[in-house]
């Protein structure tokens, strides 16, 4: 069984570059704000991500904010339609990398996928939309706060793409991942590498993000962003200490960790995890064909594939579909399949052979 065909027709790469260019001359746009930071109060800006990022409002007597502007005039509406055109643009990139990830004469894109995200979507949007204050909005939704129902589409859009393309997102055009990325330093300093590792960083994962629902439960605010390091590593600036001791403690543990914040604290890669875990949802499996030469756990980074004992274990949920398993494979024994262990093996990927 032939997972990567060798090439991809011409038409198909031309309709793409023609999309990419497309978006490209969208982007140029003058006058951008960051996603979430376009709120009113007492009529001057305010940096609050979560109730103005279409709307604009006043403090009342009582210290609350009273909406002023209910988007359907104005700047209200060219903001909302402004957000909404990187929202869909962004989804749209992760559904062409998710495309790109299959065919091995397109999967080398990948570097050029995150540089033009840490460029664009990080120190020329400041680290806005970010999908990690979407699902906190989804939280504060479902709590009953008032939020712009279009900030909603940008964590709930990555579900559908995630089940279909896997977690391409993560892998190919998060500006948060991009960073700890190319801060990573390759030693033979090996931590974090066992099965037994990922299971409990996993567990960190949940424990943060139990964390950050009862924080929205009892707050109904979004606190985090007052403290996030990566828009003070971005906009390179911040209003308090907090922030750039986290964003410290953040380049650090990157430099010999790769992508730290993405194991132990992100809510988002785990939620998009789980998602892997669907029925029918895209994942990376063996075909049968494998070899046992260990090339797919060493090229693996984030450490979805470990080898404990006899076999190389594969777990989907920490896959971000970065296609170097796939790349490096010369039986073409991984590629990827829907979630169906009858016909391929989602967890055990080979067996050893020095045993």
């Amino acid at each position: 069984m032939k997972i990567c065909p060798k090439s991809v027709p011409k038409g198909i790469v031309f309709i793409l570059l023609a999309i990419f260019s497309f978006s490209l001359n969208g982007f140029a746009q003058d006058d951008f704000l960051p996603f979430g930071d376009t709120a009113v109060v007492s009529g001057q800006p305010s940096q609050d991500g979560l109730s103005g990022e279409f709307e604009t409002f006043e403090e009342t007597s009582d210290g609350n904010l009273a909406k002023t502007c209910d988007g359907e005039s104005g700047s209200c509406t060219e903001k909302q339609n402004e957000n909404l055109f990187w929202i869909l643009g962004i989804i749209g990139f992760t559904v062409l990398a998710g495309f790109f990830v299959r065919f091995r004469t397109v999967r080398n894109l990948r570097g050029i996928f995150l540089v033009v995200s840490l460029v664009v979507l990080g120190f020329y949007r400041g680290a806005c939309p970010c999908p990690i204050s979407g699902l906190q909005n989804v939280v504060l939704a479902g709590l009953g706060v008032e939020v712009p129902l279009v900030s909603l589409i940008w964590f709930l859009a990555l579900l559908p793409v995630t089940y279909f393309f896997g977690r391409v997102y993560c892998g190919w055009i998060c500006h948060l991942g991009a960073l700890q990325e190319f801060i990573y330093l390759p030693s033979k300093i090996k931590i974090l590498q066992t099965e037994k590792a990922q299971k409990r960083l996993r567990a960190v994962r949940i424990f943060f993000l139990a964390v950050l629902i009862l924080q929205l439960i009892i707050t109904r605010t979004n606190i985090f962003k007052h403290y996030d390091p990566f828009k003070a590593a971005f906009n390179l600036m911040s209003s308090n200490l907090l922030s750039w001791i986290l964003l410290g403690l953040l380049l650090v543990s990157s430099v010999f960790i790769y992508r730290p914040f993405c194991k132990t604290v992100c809510p988002v890669g785990l939620i998009l995890g789980w998602v892997n875990k669907l029925p029918g949802a895209s994942v990376l499996g063996n075909n049968g064909e494998c070899s046992g030469c260990k090339t797919c756990e060493m090229q693996c980074k984030i450490r979805a594939i470990t080898r404990d004992d006899k076999f190389s274990q594969l777990d989907n949920q920490e896959c971000i579909a970065c296609g170097e398993c796939v790349a490096n494979c010369h039986k073409n024994a991984i590629g990827f399949f829907r979630n169906d262990k009858k016909r391929h093996h989602d967890q055990i990927v080979c067996k050893r052979l020095d045993i």
